[in-house]
């Protein structure tokens, strides 16, 4: 996890918790002192991955607060209610996605939660790379046979030959087989369309 809001009015609760979560998790920590300070900071920047609020904040109780972060953001929110006001609040937490902690816990709770939301980011994040690496591969695979299926209409050539022909081009000139691909589409259009 490298970047978290943590909203509380209360100044102290706040550098407590940032300090936690530098300790901690190693990642930078930006404090607002309000819900309407966080919602000026989250709309401009939307790359947190959590969203911490201390409630109840100044100008609000704060689970709209983490409804709106959790509409507009792919954090995970988690919300530091009383625990008289759990009950009450729980339902609207559970439509939003919104990770609940009674007040007064223990740090370790909130170390367990706040562990468990960085392990799910990380496997996420792992997740991602591999979609883009195959969605790469999927590109660069649609791209020679376009220039395989430009070769076989225009030049005559079977897929084996075409394939062959790519293949060589690639080789000769030095180049990759996607950029190779590329050259003899756009020589084609040239010549033929």
């Amino acid at each position: 996890m490298e970047s978290v809001i943590v909203i509380s009015s209360n100044i102290s609760a706040s550098e407590m918790l940032s300090a936690f979560l530098k300790e901690n998790f190693h990642c930078q920590v930006t404090i607002a002192e309000s819900a309407h300070h966080a919602r000026e900071i989250i709309s401009k920047c939307r790359s947190f991955e959590l969203v911490l609020i201390n409630s109840p904040l100044s100008d609000e109780a704060g689970i709209e607060l983490a409804e709106y972060a959790s509409e507009i953001t792919a954090a995970s929110c988690v919300v530091l209610v009383k625990s008289e006001n759990y009950e009450k609040v729980s339902p609207r937490a559970d439509r939003g996605d919104i990770i609940l902690i009674a007040k007064p816990f223990a740090k370790q709770t909130l170390h367990q939660v706040i562990k468990a939301i960085n392990t799910a980011i990380k496997r996420s994040y792992i997740l991602y790379e591999e979609n883009v690496k195959l969605e790469r591969k999927i590109d660069e695979i649609k791209l020679i046979d376009k220039a395989k299926f430009r070769l076989m209409q225009y030049r005559n050539m079977t897929e084996e030959q075409a394939h062959s022909y790519i293949e060589q081009y690639a080789m000769k000139n030095r180049k990759k087989k996607t950029v190779a691909a590329s050259e003899i589409i756009d020589k084609i259009n040239e010549q033929y369309l």
